[in-house]
């Protein structure tokens, strides 16, 4: 855990770290990172760190967060099961850039048949020297559902960050069982701290961190295109084939939830590699990490509109700019059946 008189752990499942309220604060999003750590993915995996390092050394975060699929633990792709060492060989590249982060849970971090599973991975994370990381509730669907709260030197706090585990695989099953969405326990969770905080402090607002987007996601760019001009485009595109969200087949209530509790005002999610959209619906941001991966889909390297990191910036007046950090010098920012 990262040792700072800055980090204060209030309780297990909240954590508070203070920035200065008069200067920026940098937060990058990775996401989907797909590291294998294996016999046959070493090739794939020091593109992959070496992606991360130049991104980090570029935008000089001041804390990191990864949404997901870190590693990458299925045996066709890199070579091992093992991802107990994956895990390990993660935090330790990590850690030597010597800057606080947090992580999410994707549906690829524990495979079928992996060595550990996420309450094992979690033990991992816990421990890592500059994680801020915790399991959460015993009692909650998921592992990793927490609070990090930026404050201000008198404790006040500036901005809530809400980390989350969107889950696997739906019905218990994997993969061909549909993707999975954040349990209604795990939102009447997230939404009653919005709603203390709220108490404390009415006009807070808040981010949320998961992997897998919400459904809503998919209606607002729909609306979009049909010239809805309630959805506001911010940057990005969908670029995965015929315009593929990997949303899930339940009907989660977290974004209407959220949209009623009026305190999250930007979702930051990863999953599909090669969409990099961020929009405006209901009040809220909603944008796609650009990924990192290598590993995870065949011929991506050959793919430049999606790979990179999302740098967030709190700025001191309590404004909030994103952008996207692509590795090379040009992004797309095409969608499709939109003019201009």
């Amino acid at each position: 855990m990262y040792n700072s008189d800055r980090l204060k752990r209030i309780d297990d499942e909240t954590f508070s770290l203070r920035i200065s309220k008069d200067k920026d604060f940098r937060i990058l999003q990775l996401t989907d990172l797909h590291l294998g750590f294996g016999m046959i993915s070493r090739k794939k995996d020091k593109l992959a760190l070496e992606a991360v390092t130049s991104i980090i050394n570029r935008t000089k975060p001041d804390f990191i967060v990864l949404t997901g699929d870190s590693i990458f633990p299925f045996f066709p792709k890199s070579g091992t099961l093992n991802n107990r060492k994956q895990a390990g060989k993660l935090i330790k590249f990590m850690d030597e850039f010597h800057i606080p982060y947090s992580l999410v849970f994707g549906n690829h971090d524990c495979e079928m048949g992996s060595t550990c599973n996420k309450e094992e991975l979690a033990d991992i994370y816990e421990k890592a020297k500059y994680s801020i990381f915790t399991k959460g509730r015993k009692e909650l669907t998921g592992v990793g559902n927490f609070l990090i709260n930026l404050v201000d030197d008198n404790g006040n706090i500036l901005l809530p960050m809400v980390m989350l585990d969107s889950n696997m695989y739906g019905d218990g099953g994997w993969f061909f069982s549909g993707f999975d969405c954040i349990h209604d326990d795990q939102v009447e969770w997230c939404m009653g701290r919005l709603d203390e905080l709220k108490q404390g402090t009415p006009d807070i607002r808040a981010m949320a961190f998961f992997h897998m987007p919400p459904r809503e996601f998919k209606e607002a760019y729909e609306k979009m295109k049909l010239g809805d001009k309630s959805v506001i485009y911010q940057h990005g595109s969908i670029a995965e084939k015929n315009e593929h969200f990997g949303i899930s087949k339940f009907d989660g209530t977290f974004f209407r939830r959220a949209v009623e509790n009026g305190v999250i005002k930007w979702i930051f999610c990863g999953h599909d590699h090669m969409n990099t959209l961020s929009l405006i619906y209901q009040g809220i941001q909603m944008t796609y990490g650009m990924s990192i991966d290598y590993l995870g889909y065949k011929d991506i390297k050959k793919s430049y509109i999606q790979r990179g990191g999302t740098l967030i910036t709190r700025k001191p007046c309590g404004d909030v700019e994103i952008k996207m950090v692509p590795l090379g010098s040009v992004v797309s920012t095409r969608v499709s059946g939109v003019k201009g």
